[in-house]
């Protein structure tokens, strides 16, 4: 309570540096202000709050890490977990947008079909340079087609064209945010009470009560709760043996993002091994007709044939400064380039995105592969374990690594087994305080600092757990452990670390 009571105060202050670029009048509630102004955080420099919001941070984190500990021990009450998470929640609704300006580019690639009639997916923000919402688009984005699926695309049009101010589309893409995490909560809960009791707690603390989804992705307005929601979802429809419907729900989240996709291809494997051997191409016809259906559906509007794949080829070419594939090759490049040239130094690089990705292809064929053995026994809360082994695995191995990706896996991490559960649980930790200076002007000697200190000792840590997770599923795999079993010699009251 104390560190996301802090965390709250820092992003309520002016020059908080959690927050982007805020529009006019875009604050925290008067209460907020006036507390924040009572302890007079509002009278330090911008260097001294952003320092400030470092200490404060870490002290949140490890405050986040005993709570887990506890409801792993059996210290906190379901009531309690489950209704300060609410609570938690609701209050980054009295906050200012923190850390992404994620949202403005949902409004403007929603104003293109909206209100200008476009297709966003082949319109570039940039051709609408007098539309309101772009000189507060990222500068990278601005030049880049829709790469969200069009359901969320749809969803943004339809609110951009009901609401006009910015504070306005702000607080309905928080308010959907809100609404997706508060509803991925009590499923989580709810199954987590039926198929694993002893987890439950631990499995609403770990989701409710974590910083990086309160603050970087809740308070930030992101559309991965909408996919946490359609994971979690889809593992409450399998537990009621309604395999069909929990097919249309991931299909639903892959729609608003493609990270969605590897839980439904392992869900479609599954469905298609444990059928009778003839009736499973007629298994397959269904489910994936359902997929298809449910895809032309929302699709419709944008398709076209200058990108036919809706933006996911130019996500393809997107890195990130948090991702270990870019901190490796960036290191390559440097060493080649000066000897044997900028082309050789470029390849290089490629070479190291598409090894980390080799490795997570590699890895996900097992992961299916020793799922889809055990098809015809297979509980939901294993197949869950399964879509979380590789969702940890794309995250880290993926060209683009940001703190709300480990939103995806939360719903399903209290159905891991010990090392890819504390992997969560680190991860966690870790994008918790990759991000403290959300734009240089915030603080530029504190962002430059930050900027280093993220890609050679949080990128590191990343890489590190990644390591760790491969070398733990090398194990299974060829033991014979199954991806949701504790191994052999281990106790499940000792899983906690």
């Amino acid at each position: 309570m104390a560190g996301i009571g802090l965390m709250t105060l820092v992003a309520t202050v002016p020059l908080s540096p959690f927050h982007p670029l805020l529009p006019p009048g875009e604050q925290a509630i008067a209460p907020l202000r006036w507390l924040a102004s009572a302890v007079r955080l509002d009278a330090l420099s911008r260097d001294a709050v952003a320092g400030f919001a470092i200490v404060v941070i870490v002290g949140a984190v490890v405050g986040f890490m005993f709570a887990l500990r506890e409801a792993w021990r059996g210290g906190i009450s379901m009531r309690t977990a489950i209704w300060m998470a609410v609570a938690f929640n609701v209050l980054m609704l009295a906050l200012p947008l923190l850390f992404s300006r994620d949202v403005y580019s949902y409004s403007l690639y929603g104003r293109i079909a909206s209100i200008h009639h476009g297709n966003p997916y082949v319109d570039l923000p940039q051709n609408y340079p007098t539309d309101s919402m772009f000189s507060l688009t990222g500068p990278a984005w601005k030049d880049t087609p829709a790469v969200y699926g069009p359901l969320f695309t749809l969803y943004s049009s339809f609110l951009t064209k009901a609401i006009g101010s910015v504070q306005g589309l702000i607080f309905a893409f928080k308010l959907t945010s809100v609404g997706a995490s508060i509803a991925t909560l009590f499923i989580v809960k709810r199954v987590s009470e039926k198929i694993r009791p002893s987890r439950a707690v631990f499995a609403v603390v770990l989701f409710g009560w974590n910083p990086v989804v309160l603050f970087h992705s809740v308070a930030s307005g992101h559309n991965d709760l909408l996919v946490a929601l359609s994971i979690a979802a889809a593992l409450a429809l399998l537990y009621a043996e309604r395999d069909l419907a929990a097919t249309a729900v991931l299909t639903l989240g892959v729609l608003v993002k493609a990270s969605a996709a590897l839980p439904l291809i392992i869900l479609l494997a599954v469905v298609v091994a444990r059928s009778q051997p003839g009736s499973k191409l007629r298994e397959f016809a269904k489910h994936v007709g359902v997929v298809a259906g449910l895809s032309l559906l929302f699709a419709a509007p944008f398709l076209q044939l200058k990108d036919p794949t809706l933006g996911m080829a130019d996500l393809s070419t997107h890195t990130g400064w948090l991702a270990p594939s870019k901190l490796f090759g960036r290191t390559l490049q440097r060493w080649l380039e000066p000897s044997l040239g900028e082309a050789v130094g470029s390849a290089a690089a490629g070479g190291v995105r598409l090894a980390f990705a080799s490795v997570m292809l590699v890895a996900l064929f097992f992961i299916i592969r020793a799922t889809v053995r055990r098809a015809g026994e297979l509980p939901p809360a294993a197949q869950a374990a399964a879509w979380g082994w590789a969702l940890l695995l794309l995250m880290m191995c993926g060209p683009v690594l940001l703190p709300w990706y480990i939103v995806w896996t939360l719903p399903i991490a209290w159905t891991l087994p010990r090392v890819p559960r504390l992997a969560t649980v680190w991860l966690s930790g870790l994008l918790a305080v990759s991000e403290v200076v959300a734009e240089p002007a915030n603080s530029p000697r504190i962002y430059e600092g930050m900027l280093i200190g993220v890609h050679y000792v949080i990128t590191i840590g990343v890489f590190a757990v990644l390591v760790w997770l491969l070398i733990d599923l090398r194990r299974r795999i060829r033991g014979g452990i199954a991806l949701e079993s504790v191994p052999p010699g281990e106790h499940e009251a000792a899983e906690a670390g």
